[in-house]
């Protein structure tokens, strides 16, 4: 019996012993029967917890009413509520049969709908005909001869003249050599 007294048991196991004794194996269970230094420390922290409680019962502020769960309450019956689904259907009746409506105005009937006829087609040739000489020429004649081009391609003669090539010209190869030093 002074084999087990001196191999009390740990503070994990006692604490376990607090919470449930049916937690413990059987050799720990009799070893708590048997030790009264183990069951000092289980009532200890037992009287601890019950010690705790009071107290937090004592802090807590007493209930001035007591709790009710609410209850299902009927709805108020509104003299309207009655009308409502039947406004509500008129209105989306009233808005198909308005859109529909709307849709026939807007689209011309399958059967009245004219063949092209000769003068049509004409007017859509020359439309189309005006239309090509607008993206070879978008601009009118006024304004070719406001803007200065009228059409003349300068010649490869021309361009030398006014932009002579950087081989032929003395002033280039000064440039290119580092250019002229002033003092």
């Amino acid at each position: 019996m002074k084999e087990n007294n001196h191999n009390h048991l740990p503070e994990g196991q006692i604490l376990r012993a607090v919470i449930d004794e049916q937690d413990l194996s059987g050799k720990e269970q009799q070893h708590l029967r048997e030790c009264s230094a183990c069951k000092r420390k289980v009532a200890r922290i037992k009287d601890g917890l019950q010690a705790f409680g009071k107290k937090a019962g004592q802090a807590v502020p007493p209930l001035v009413r007591p709790v009710r769960l609410p209850s299902e309450k009927p709805a108020r019956i509104s003299h309207n509520a009655g009308w409502l689904p039947f406004f509500g259907a008129a209105a989306t009746a009233g808005l198909l049969v308005f859109f529909y409506f709307m849709s026939m105005e807007a689209m011309p009937p399958s059967g009245l709908i004219p063949m092209q006829s000769q003068e049509n087609l004409l007017e859509d040739e020359s439309l189309m005909r005006q239309i090509s000489e607008m993206v070879e020429n978008p601009l009118s004649e006024e304004i070719y001869e406001i803007s200065g081009e009228n059409g003349v391609d300068f010649d490869e003669d021309f361009l030398q003249f006014v932009v002579p090539e950087i081989q032929d010209d003395f002033q280039s190869e000064i440039f290119i050599q580092g250019g002229i030093k002033r003092c």
